[in-house]
């Protein structure tokens, strides 16, 4: 996006609002209340804002503390003068989300189950574990889908079913 852009669909000719690219997201310090950004924009900053974070506080091993990052994030919002609707935003990427909250070992855990989800998902060659498997590492890029009730559910429920087949249920040729 080009710097400076002015939004036409939410800006009027009196109240012009502005679009923030990429590289203002990442490197400006400060920013004005009529700025709007897109969404590659507003990932960029949160992920800025998360290595802020990392930088100020001892969050490396520990994290914040379940939805303990939102406050975090709303006063990164106020300390860079953005438009307070952007203060309740959550990271909207589960990885920076998790390791904001729980810390590397939580991010590693989570590493840790999507590879053996994947694994498995390829050694038995079923669609729909695949399936799961790739919608859920490219869905956590994106989306902060455990932080919702109806996310931990249906992950959970879909992981334990596809990663529960046992060698001894599927039934095995027997040799006459």
């Amino acid at each position: 996006m080009t710097e400076n852009t002015v939004n036409q669909d939410i800006g009027t000719a009196t109240e012009k609002v502005y679009n923030v690219s990429v590289k203002k997201a990442w490197t400006q310090d400060q920013f004005r209340k009529n700025d709007f950004f897109p969404g590659t924009a507003f990932r960029v900053y949160q992920i800025r804002i998360f290595k802020e974070m990392l930088q100020e506080d001892a969050i490396f091993l520990t994290g914040y503390g379940l939805n303990a990052a939102d406050f975090k994030i709303a006063e990164k919002g106020k300390q860079h003068n953005l438009y307070e609707d952007y203060w309740l935003k959550n990271f909207h990427n589960e990885y920076i989300q998790i390791f904001a909250e729980l810390g590397i070992f939580g991010l590693l855990l989570l590493i840790a189950m999507l590879f053996v989800n994947i694994k498995n998902a390829l050694k038995t060659k079923d669609f729909i574990h695949i399936s799961f498997a790739v919608l859920m590492i490219s869905l956590f890029l994106t989306e902060s889908f455990l932080c919702r009730q109806r996310g931990i559910v249906f992950f959970a429920i879909m992981y334990c079913l596809l990663n529960a087949k046992s060698d001894d249920a599927c039934p095995q040729k027997i040799k006459i």
